[in-house]
């Protein structure tokens, strides 16, 4: 089983790529930050923080805590993670900026099928085998899974996408692996992204070269790049794309500082476009 939050294996694979690269390790505390930042007085910080304190929801504060200081750091600002985190908050910025997103559900007046998402998580948690609801029943059982902030939308029945962008200000670059889900599998659940050996995770194989018709490529990536500029990105960002019952393109999710480990995340996509791993963490710091 491989912890979201586990970074040591991802800060190992920075530093090895980054010959003068101190790791420093933190709880999250900001006392224990500004002492670190104040020993070394780095040129650069590659942020790889996601859970202050072993609290998600503090992901950006740390990336605020930088640009009040003044400190060049990798990744995206805190504007932008803090935004992306609420799925009930990016959503509205996405569909006014003329992203296409899933349609919300109400409740009182369900359309199935739906899906129940937890507003303020991200990685896939709180999605399991049950989210996807076919009738009322089951979108009582999905919304008492979990507390907190909770969205309902349609579920969209096409082929998923995950689109890696990457560049300074702007995408300059992209790649898009496709999502290839078996044995009646339908969305990517947290079992499915973060347990290597369950079955959900085996059902749920990405790939980069399967058949793309040239005109969905391009659109996918038309609705990835807007999505960049609606939430105000920089260096990298995942996006997840999924087709309607129409075959269009649609934003699931918008995924700032994504997995930068070599050969997963946004690494593989970048990789698979022909990009040494090592030139990307180099370009990171170099567009900090």
């Amino acid at each position: 089983m491989v912890d979201e939050f586990d970074l040591n294996g991802a800060a190992s694979n920075v530093a090895s790529a980054l010959p003068d690269a101190v790791i420093c390790g933190v709880r999250g505390e900001v006392r224990e930050i500004l002492g670190l930042l104040e020993l070394h007085r780095p040129s650069v910080v590659f942020n790889l923080c996601e859970a202050p304190l072993g609290r998600p929801d503090l992901e950006a504060h740390v990336a605020a805590l930088m640009e009040w200081l003044g400190v060049r750091f990798t990744g995206c600002r805190s504007e932008t993670l803090a935004l992306c985190r609420r799925k009930d908050l990016v959503t509205p910025v996405l569909r006014d900026a003329g992203i296409p997103v899933p349609a919300a559900v109400d409740f009182a007046r369900p359309v199935f099928p739906c899906i129940v998402k937890p507003a303020a998580e991200d990685g896939s948690a709180g999605l399991h085998l049950d989210s996807v609801c076919e009738n009322s029943e089951d979108l009582a059982r999905a919304m008492a899974h979990f507390e907190g902030p909770k969205m309902i939308q349609e579920f969209l029945p096409g082929r998923e996408f995950a689109v890696s962008l990457w560049g300074r200000c702007q995408p300059d670059h992209m790649s898009i692996g496709e999502t290839v889900f078996k044995h009646g599998l339908r969305l990517i659940t947290y079992a499915a992204k973060w347990h290597v050996q369950s079955e959900e995770f085996a059902n749920s194989p990405l790939f980069y070269n399967t058949d793309i018709a040239s005109s969905l490529r391009e659109a996918i990536l038309a609705v990835a790049r807007g999505t960049w500029r609606a939430v105000g990105a920089r260096q990298a960002l995942r996006v997840d794309v999924r087709l309607d019952a129409a075959g269009n393109p649609r934003v699931l999710d918008v995924n700032p500082n994504p997995e930068i480990s070599p050969g997963v995340g946004i690494c593989r996509g970048v990789q698979e476009a022909g990009w040494q791993w090592q030139e990307f963490i180099h370009k990171l710091v170099e567009w900090a």
